[in-house]
Formats: C-alpha cells, sequence, structure tokens
C-alpha cells in the first residue's frame, strides 16, 4: 500500500484494471443470463407447438389440403351408387359399408415403428413397401381399402398418430359369376368399369335412391348358364354363349363362357371378362341362309318351287364351293334351306346379286354396330366396299364377314316377326317407354316372315336342328357351323358351332342363340362336331326348361303350317349332320 501512495500513477492504474475486470465479468455473466432466457424461451416455444400439433393430431386428425381433398372425394362417393336389380326386383349389385385405413406421413412421427406395427396386423401388406409410404412427403396415402369390422378394431387399438380409419362402401355382386358380363364392375373407389355399371354410371351416381331394373330374369339367367356349362363341359369346348330376348326385344338372359367374378375385378384373365355374345365377332357359317332365303323371297327373285342345280360344286378360281353331304341333285327352295345347301344358297344369291344383298344386310342390321346398353359392343368385319360374285355367294353362307351373335338375334328377330318395333334393351322396358315406341319398321312382309318361320320349322322337325325339337312348343330354327378365321391365313381346323331359333312358330315370343366354342366330337355325335350335333340339343334342353318356367301352354298343333303349300319331306331327309 505504503508503494501505491508513494506512487499514486501505480495505484489509480491497479484499481482501473480491476474495475474493468469486474464490469467484463458482469457483462459475461448478464450475456449468460439473456442466453439462458432466450433458449428458455425458444424451448417453451417449441413445447407450445408441439402441443398443438399434437391436438391436431389426435382430435382434428391434422389434415392437409390434399387429405382433405381426398376424404371428400371418397366421402361424396360413399351411399351415392344406385343399387342393380333384374326384372323381378332381385338384387343384383349393391353395396356394402365397410372401413379403409389412410395416413398423413406428414405428421407420423415414427415410420418405421409405425410401419412395423401395420404389417403385424396385416402381413400381406409387405413392411417395405409401407415404410417407403409413410416416408413419403405427401399429405395422404391408402394403406389398405375395404377391410374387416376385425382388423379395423386391430388398426384402431394401435393408436398411431397419423394413421386414420375411414368410413367406405364397397360395390358387392351377390350372384358372382353368374351375371358379370352384363353387370361389369366397379374399381376400388366405386366408379364403374365395364358393363352396365360402366354404361350407367352417371346415372348410378346421380339417382342413388332409385334401382337401375334391367330385363335379365335371374331364373332364365341361371338355366342358360348351367345348360350351357353342360354343353362345354360334354363337348369339351373352348367357350360358349347365349342370347334370349323377347320379341319385343328385352334381353331375359346373357351368358359368355367362360365368365367371371366382379367381386374380384383384379383377379380375372382377358379371356374371362371377354363378352362373346357383343365383342366377339364371329363369322356365322349357315345360320345366315336365313337372310339370304328371306331376301330372295323378299325381293320376288324367288319362289319357293324356284329350283337350283345343286348337282355338282361351282368352281371359283382354285377353290370349289361344296355341301356337307349333299344330295348331288337339283333342289327347290325349300330343300336348299332345310338340307343347308351351300351351292343352292350360292346361286340364289348370284339370282339378286350384290346390290340387293347389300340393301337387304343394311335393313336386318348386319352391316352396322348394333346398339345396346353396355361399353362391350363390337364392330362387325365386314367384305370390302365392292362386293364381288366371290363374295355375294360367300355370303350367302355365312363366310367373308363377321358379325356378334347379338348382331345374329336381332336380326333374327326382325325376320320372323316380319318388323322391328323396340330396339334391343337390356333394360326392363317401362309403359313410358314402350308408348315412345318409333312404331313398326317393317323388315319383310308379313308372307315373308310366315314363310321363313315355316322354313324354320321344317329344319327343326325335318333337318339340321332336330335336336333342338321340343315337341309342344312349335320350335323353330337352323344350325351353322363355320371354321374359325386365322385372317390372312385361313381357317383353322376348329369350329364355331351354332343354333338359332324361336318359339311358338306362329307367334315368336323368345328368340335365342346358342354359340359354341371348338366343340369337340364325342362318341355319342358319331364322330360329328357339327351345330346340329352339339348347339342344337344344347338349345333344345334351353327351351324345354324356358318354355316350363314362363309359362308357355305347349299345343297339340304341333305341325307344318301348310298355307304355302308345303309338303313334308321326311322321306328325303338321309340324315341331319349338314349344317
Amino acid at each position: 500500500m505504503k508503494r501505491f501512495i508513494s506512487r499514486p500513477v501505480e495505484f489509480l492504474t491497479y484499481h482501473l484494471n480491476s474495475w474493468q475486470k469486474l464490469m467484463h465479468d458482469h457483462k459475461i455473466l448478464e450475456a449468460a443470463r439473456n442466453r439462458t432466457l432466450a433458449m428458455g424461451g425458444i424451448f417453451l416455444l417449441a413445447f407450445m407447438v408441439i402441443g398443438v400439433r399434437l391436438v391436431d393430431v389426435m382430435i382434428f386428425h391434422g389434415h392437409s389440403p390434399e387429405a382433405e381433398t381426398t376424404i371428400t372425394r371418397v366421402e361424396q362417393l360413399l351411399s351415392k351408387r344406385a343399387d342393380i336389380i333384374d326384372r323381378k326386383g332381385e338384387i343384383l349389385a349393391t353395396h356394402l359399408v365397410t372401413g379403409s385405413v389412410y395416413a398423413n406421413p406428414k405428421v407420423i412421427i415414427n415410420a418405421e415403428e409405425a410401419a412395423l406395427k401395420i404389417h403385424k396386423v396385416i402381413p400381406e401388406l409387405k413392411y417395405e413397401t409401407l415404410l417407403k409410404r409413410l416416408k413419403s412427403e405427401r399429405g395422404f396415402i391408402w394403406i389398405v381399402r375395404h377391410i374387416s369390422p376385425k382388423l379395423q378394431n386391430e388398426i384402431n387399438n394401435l393408436g398411431i398418430p397419423g394413421v386414420y380409419l375411414q368410413r367406405d362402401e364397397r360395390r358387392v355382386y351377390p350372384h358372382g359369376n353368374l351375371v358379370s358380363h352384363v353387370l361389369g364392375y366397379c374399381g376400388i373407389d366405386n366408379n364403374g368399369l365395364g358393363g352396365v355399371e360402366q354404361f350407367f354410371d352417371t346415372r348410378l351416381r346421380k339417382d342413388p335412391g332409385t334401382p337401375l331394373q334391367l330385363s335379365i330374369d335371374m331364373r332364365v339367367q341361371h338355366l342358360v348358364r348351367e345348360e350351357l356349362q353342360a354343353a362345354i363341359h360334354e363337348f369339351s369346348a373352348e367357350g360358349g354363349n347365349c342370347i334370349i330376348m323377347t320379341a319385343e326385344g328385352e334381353i331375359l338372359a346373357m351368358v359368355s363362357l367362360p365368365d367371371f367374378d366382379p367381386n374380384l375385378p383384379n383377379q380375372n384373365s382377358l379371356k374371362a371378362i371377354f363378352n362373346r355374345n357383343t365383342l366377339g365377332n364371329y363369322e356365322p357359317g349357315s345360320i345366315f341362309k336365313i337372310f339370304n332365303t328371306a331376301i330372295a323371297l323378299e325381293s320376288k327373285r324367288a319362289r319357293i318351287s324356284s329350283i337350283y342345280d345343286a348337282t355338282t360344286p361351282i368352281k371359283v378360281g382354285s377353290k370349289s364351293i361344296t355341301d356337307f353331304k349333299g344330295k348331288n341333285r337339283p333342289l327347290d327352295v325349300r330343300e336348299v334351306f332345310v338340307y343347308s345347301s351351300n351351292i343352292g344358297s350360292a346361286k340364289m344369291a348370284l339370282d339378286f346379286g350384290g346390290r340387293v344383298q347389300r340393301e337387304y344386310f343394311h335393313k336386318f342390321g348386319l352391316l352396322k354396330v348394333p346398339k345396346l346398353e353396355l361399353p362391350e359392343i363390337g364392330s362387325p368385319l365386314l367384305p370390302p366396299s365392292h362386293w364381288s360374285d366371290i363374295t355375294t355367294m360367300t355370303l350367302s353362307y355365312g363366310y367373308g364377314i363377321a358379325v356378334s351373335p347379338l348382331t345374329v338375334v336381332d336380326a333374327v328377330r326382325g325376320v320372323i316377326k316380319g318388323y322391328r318395333k323396340y330396339p334391343a334393351t337390356i333394360l326392363k322396358r317401362t309403359e313410358d317407354a314402350a308408348l315412345q315406341a318409333d312404331g313398326d319398321h317393317r323388315i319383310v312382309s308379313e308372307k315373308t316372315a310366315a314363310t321363313m318361320r315355316d322354313l324354320m320349322r321344317l329344319v327343326v322337325q325335318e333337318g339340321t336342328a332336330k335336336k333342338a325339337n321340343v315337341p309342344g312348343y312349335e320350335v323353330i330354327g337352323k344350325t351353322g357351323t363355320a371354321h374359325k378365321s386365322q385372317g390372312k391365313r385361313g381357317y383353322n381346323v376348329d369350329r364355331i358351332t351354332s343354333f338359332v331359333g324361336a318359339f311358338p312358330k306362329d307367334n315368336p315370343q323368345y328368340i335365342l342363340a346358342v354359340f359354341l366354342d371348338s366343340p369337340k366330337p364325342t362318341k355319342n355325335t358319331h364322330g360329328y362336331a357339327t351345330g346340329g350335333w352339339n348347339a342344337a340339343p344344347t338349345a333344345g334342353k334351353i327351351i324345354a326348361r324356358l318354355a316350363a318356367l314362363m309359362g308357355v301352354q305347349p299345343t297339340e298343333n304341333d305341325a307344318i303350317n301348310d298355307n304355302y303349300g308345303f309338303i313334308p319331306i321326311r322321306h328325303t331327309i338321309v340324315d341331319n349332320h349338314e349344317d
């Protein structure tokens, strides 16, 4: 101290340094205190944000705009699709309330833990896939759709923030495969993706309270499918199809085999979902002789008594037009039709010519896309615009043109009735719709229609379609057999066999067509695989059950109408193998 007193400058310097050090230490403490307060404020704010977010997640679901938009869209689909019923009111398609699981990855705290928990509850969902999706930047993802109440409860018990349950609905089809090609199916979001579901998608959404009623009769649909399945099995066919239509154009049954389960839309092959009745185009073979003969009679280029020489084949370049089990003699129109003579039909067609043939084919509806309330409608495969004599001849017996079974049935309806008052439909026609009919669209004269019915009755009684005969119901019809086309490579050995017919003869109420794809000969068919041996007996079994089901009264007057001088020709029939 004495030293500092004796040296005042040093004394002041010492105390000044001490003061500066003290102030420096104070500033450091103040800065530390401020920093502590700032950090405390930041942590408090963070905890507040986390708390608010947790409340949002747990209570308000933490939906992002994307999630809200998606959920709204899903909810709009629920309970807004009408049932589909058959003509008797039986439910064909309806909805089932289910639950679906979705997530908002943006609010999931631990994606690994969440993916593992969900995987344990639903092992079908792969952990790696779940983890990848839960780590996405999206605000909404579906985890799984349409799960059972048990699984819904298990998912809910997991209590994973960001994973939620959503009320959902699933389109269900109580009859499974039975009406699959008519109904089509719905996607996972209940949007129509085929059949009636797709064609009437807007109607089913806009008027969910009113069921859509079809013309299909489930009783008829069932018996047709049963008989068709039996035929495919018996003849080892690759497939088959059948349509039954009323005289007013309402389709009572439409079966295409193989078929599919619309409840499992993503588990069916393309072959199964293919509708042979509307999308399939086939060269129809001899059933086209119905149209050929009707043209000859209606155009007055032929009469029943007209004669066509079928003694020898017709040479066409290096090819020949021949008859299967031919009679090798002149035939009148009746015999040409009953014996299914290709030679006689070709010469008949040459008499009225290609121009007349085209005009009538157009009138019958054979040259245009058929109209029906289904999206799966195929366009016919037509010959070149210029029809040569060769084209005219081959068309007469059903080669050189490919049309759908729907087209054939509707065209035959017009010929045997003589007119087409109503278009074909898959809907049950209401009284209002009936009143809006366009009137009688005359196809052929009543005389020609009656003559064609008599000729077709003769085919069933005495010709190639005897196995389709059902005593008491005056069945009329025509068989067909055509080799399957391979395009430019010609034809292969497989065949499409067919029968098209109706009953009762004088006032046909039901028209049907049966097609079999590549049927094989059996011991009972004596080695034959033609329409008379497989399609015709199948049709006969269907008609017998249909007539009883629909209450058609059998008649004792089950004989040929003699209005046109017809004489039974039993003594000239050798066999019924021809088509």
